[in-house]
C-alpha cells in the first residue's frame, strides 16, 4: 500500500497534538506534587450569593494539605448536576474552598467530587485537533495554513464603508484598515497603545460582513474585549442580542447582560417559544406560583426542574427534561443568531455548542499568552480572516512541560511561529505589511515610556499625549546599606530587609495620599509575607487601592504607582532574574515595569546585582537607566523619598 504523503496541515496537527500530550504528562506530575492527583471529595456544598450569572459554591475539604491555587480549573460532579469552574478563594488553614461555575448545582449540593486535573481541558483540545485530522473537509484548514505562514495570505488595506472611528489615532486607523483588507494581520500593541480599542472597532465593523469569533486566554481579557465591542456597536446592541459573551458573569466586572442566560430571556420575552411554554406547563402542573416579574428564564427553569424532581414523580421528571431540552435549544438559537461571539479558548474547545459553530472572522486578543494548539484549533473554525492582537514582549502562556515538542509548540506564540519577527533584533520589520504596530502610548509618563520603549520596543514607542516630564517619575531605592539577606523556602525566595523597606515606602505613599499603588515581585513567598505584614502593621495607613502580587497577576493591568521589588541579593545567584537562564524573564520584567502610569520605584541592591548578574544583563541595564535618568534614594534613608513626593501632586 502506498503511504499518503504528509501535508503541512498534518504536520502542524501532529506536532501540536504531541506537544499537548507532553503537557498533559507534566501537568499530572505537578498535580501529584500538589496532592491533587486524585479527585477530592468536598462536603457541605452550598451556593452563596454571586454576581451576574456566576454561581458561587463553597465546599469544605477533608483534612490534608492541598496545593490549591486561585484560578485552578475544577471539574465538579454532584448528585444534582455537574460542570466545571475555577477556584476564586482557598483557605488552606480551614480547608475551605469557593468555586465559580456556570453550572446549576442547586442550592445545597452537599457532597461533590472535585477534580483539579486540568489535563481534561487539554484532552478536550486534543480531541478537537484529532477531529480536524479525521475530517479536514469540515474545517477551514486553509485559514490555519495562512495564519501559520505555510501559505501566503492576502494582505492589503481597506477603508470602512463609513468613516474611520473618530477616536482612533493614526497608527490605530492604519491597523484597523489593514485588518479589514487582509486575510491575516498581526496587530502589535505595546502597553497603553489601545489595542483592545482597535479590536472593538474591528469586531463591530466586520460583524456587518459575517459572524465574528473573539477569543482570549483569560476571562478578564474576554470581558475587556466585550466592553470595547459594546462601545463600538453602540446603543441597542445588547438588547438586540447582537453579541454574546459565553461564560459572562464568572468573574467580577463581567457584564451579565452579555451572557447566554440573559440573551435567552430577552429572546423569549420578545417572542415566547418552547422554553416559556415548557416552564409554564410544568409550573401549572406543580401548582407553583409565578416567578417575580423579569425573572431570568434560566433561574425559572432551574426552579421548576428542582421542584419537579423533588416530587419523585416520573411524569414530572419527564416534563423537567423537556424544560432542560427547551433551554438548550433556546441557547443554541441565540448563539447561532449572534453577530459576535466572545469566549475563552478553553471554553471554545470544551463546549460542543461553540466548537461546532463556524465563523467568517477570528480575532485573537492577548495572543502572546495563547499556546499554538489552541490557536490552530480556533483558526480552523473561520473561513475568511484572522487578526492577531497582542504583544510578544509580554507574558507567554504558562506551560509545565520542558519537552522538545512543548518548547516549540506550547512555549512559542503565533507571532514567533508565523515568522513575523525579524531574526536580527527580534522585532517585526516596520516594512512588513503582515504586522501593524500601534506606536502611540497613552499610559506612561515620558521618562517611564523612555525606559520601556528603548529597552523592549527598539525605540519605536512614542507618547500620544505630550506633557512636561515631571521629576521623580523614575526612582531607585538602593538597599545595599541594609545588608539584605535572601531566604529560600517553599521553592521560592524572601528578603526580610526588602520587606521592611517596602513597608516604609507604602506608609509614606499612604500618608502622601497616593491611592492606586501596586507592589510587584517575582517570588510568591515575598508577596505573601508582604501582604500579611501590610495588613497587620499598616492597616488603614496603607494606600487605599494597594495591590501586592506576582508579575503574572498584573498582565493587562495598570496602576498609577508601581513599586518593583527585585528581592534577590548576594551571595545568592539571581538565576530567575537572568535572561540567559530564564528566557521568559525579559517579558516578565517588561510587564512588571510597564504597569506604571505616573511613578515607577525600583527596589534593588545595585552592587549585588552587578556581582551576581552579567554586567549587560537586562535588569542591570534597567537599574543603570534609572540611575542615569531618575532619582536614587539610599535604602537606610527612605524618609528622603518624602522630598521626591513633595514635588508631585497627590495621585
Amino acid at each position: 500500500m502506498t503511504r499518503k504523503p504528509d501535508t503541512e496541515m498534518n504536520r502542524l496537527l501532529g506536532s501540536c497534538r504531541g506537544a499537548v500530550a507532553e503537557e498533559i504528562d507534566a501537568v499530572r506530575a505537578d498535580l501529584d506534587r500538589r496532592g491533587l492527583a486524585a479527585p477530592v471529595t468536598g462536603s457541605d456544598g452550598v451556593r452563596v450569593r454571586g454576581t451576574g450569572s456566576a454561581r458561587l459554591y463553597d465546599w469544605t475539604l477533608p483534612a490534608g494539605t492541598f496545593g490549591i491555587r486561585v484560578d485552578d480549573a475544577v471539574s465538579i460532579d454532584t448528585e444534582s448536576g455537574s460542570g466545571f469552574g475555577f477556584v476564586v478563594r482557598f483557605d488552606g488553614v480551614r480547608n475551605s474552598l469557593r468555586i465559580a461555575t456556570d453550572a446549576s448545582l442547586g442550592a445545597h449540593p452537599g457532597l461533590g467530587q472535585l477534580t483539579f486535573d486540568p489535563s481534561w481541558l487539554l484532552e478536550a483540545l486534543d480531541s478537537r485537533l484529532a477531529h480536524i485530522e479525521q475530517s479536514p473537509d469540515k474545517f477551514h484548514v486553509a485559514t490555519a495554513l495562512k495564519l501559520f505562514g505555510k501559505t501566503f495570505p492576502g494582505v492589503g488595506e481597506r477603508a470602512p464603508e463609513s468613516s474611520d472611528p473618530s477616536e482612533l489615532n493614526d497608527s490605530q486607523v492604519a491597523a484597523y484598515r489593514r485588518v479589514l483588507g487582509s486575510e491575516v494581520q498581526f496587530v502589535w500593541g505595546p502597553p497603553g497603545t489601545g489595542k483592545t480599542r482597535v479590536l472593538g472597532h474591528t469586531g463591530a465593523a466586520l460583524a456587518q460582513e459575517g459572524k465574528v469569533l473573539i477569543v482570549a486566554p483569560t476571562n478578564a481579557a474576554v470581558d475587556e474585549a466585550a466592553a470595547r465591542v459594546v462601545d463600538a456597536l453602540g446603543p441597542g446592541a445588547i438588547e438586540a442580542n447582537r453579541l454574546l459573551r459565553f461564560g459572562a458573569g464568572l468573574v467580577p466586572g463581567s457584564d451579565p447582560r452579555l451572557g447566554v442566560d440573559a440573551a435567552v430571556t430577552r429572546a423569549e420575552n420578545l417572542r415566547p417559544g418552547g422554553l416559556s411554554r415548557a416552564i409554564r406547563e410544568l409550573s401549572d402542573r406543580l401548582g407553583l406560583k409565578p416567578g417575580a416579574d423579569g425573572e431570568d428564564l434560566a433561574i425559572a427553569a432551574a426552579r421548576v426542574q428542582a421542584a419537579a424532581r423533588s416530587t419523585g414523580d416520573a411524569g414530572n421528571a419527564a416534563l423537567a427534561g423537556r424544560v432542560s431540552a427547551a433551554y438548550q435549544a433556546a441557547a443554541r438559537r441565540v448563539l447561532e443568531s449572534a453577530d459576535i461571539v466572545l469566549t475563552t479558548l478553553a471554553r471554545l474547545a470544551v463546549r460542543d455548542e461553540l466548537a461546532t459553530l463556524r465563523f467568517e472572522t477570528l480575532l485573537i486578543d492577548e495572543a502572546s499568552a495563547v499556546t499554538l494548539p489552541y490557536t490552530l484549533f480556533a483558526a480552523c473554525l473561520v473561513s475568511s480572516r484572522v487578526a492577531v492582537f497582542g504583544d510578544f514582549q509580554q507574558l507567554p502562556a504558562v506551560v509545565q512541560s520542558e519537552g522538545d515538542l512543548s518548547r516549540e509548540w506550547m512555549r512559542r506564540d503565533i507571532f514567533r511561529a508565523s515568522g513575523v519577527l525579524d531574526s536580527t533584533d527580534g522585532l517585526p520589520s516596520p516594512r512588513d505589511r503582515l504586522c501593524s504596530m500601534l506606536d502611540q502610548q497613552y499610559r506612561m509618563r515620558p521618562a517611564i515610556r523612555g525606559l520601556i520603549g528603548d529597552l523592549f520596543y527598539g525605540g519605536r514607542l512614542r507618547d500620544a499625549v505630550t506633557d512636561t516630564p515631571r521629576s521623580g517619575e523614575l526612582v531607585l531605592i538602593d538597599t545595599a546599606s541594609l545588608d539584605p539577606q535572601v531566604t529560600r523556602t517553599e521553592r521560592s525566595r524572601r528578603n526580610d530587609q526588602h520587606i521592611e523597606a517596602l513597608l516604609q515606602v507604602l506608609e509614606l505613599l499612604g500618608r502622601r495620599g497616593f491611592r492606586d499603588v501596586a507592589v510587584v515581585a517575582p517570588y510568591r513567598i515575598q508577596v505573601r509575607e508582604l501582604r500579611k505584614l501590610a495588613r497587620s502593621r499598616l492597616g488603614r495607613a496603607a494606600p487605599t487601592d494597594l495591590e501586592i502580587a506576582t508579575i503574572h497577576r498584573f498582565q493587562g493591568r495598570e496602576k498609577r504607582v508601581v513599586v518593583f521589588d527585585t528581592v534577590d541579593a548576594p551571595p545568592v545567584a539571581s538565576w530567575f532574574l537572568d535572561e540567559r537562564r530564564n528566557p521568559d524573564f525579559p517579558r516578565m520584567l517588561n510587564v512588571a515595569l510597564s504597569r506604571s502610569q505616573d511613578l515607577l520605584i525600583v527596589l534593588a541592591t545595585v552592587e549585588g546585582l552587578r556581582r551576581t548578574l552579567p554586567g549587560d544583563a537586562l535588569l542591570n541595564r534597567v537599574v543603570n537607566r534609572v540611575i542615569d535618568t531618575g532619582i536614587v534614594v539610599d535604602g537606610s534613608r527612605i524618609a528622603d523619598l518624602h522630598h521626591v513626593l513633595e514635588r508631585r501632586p497627590e495621585i
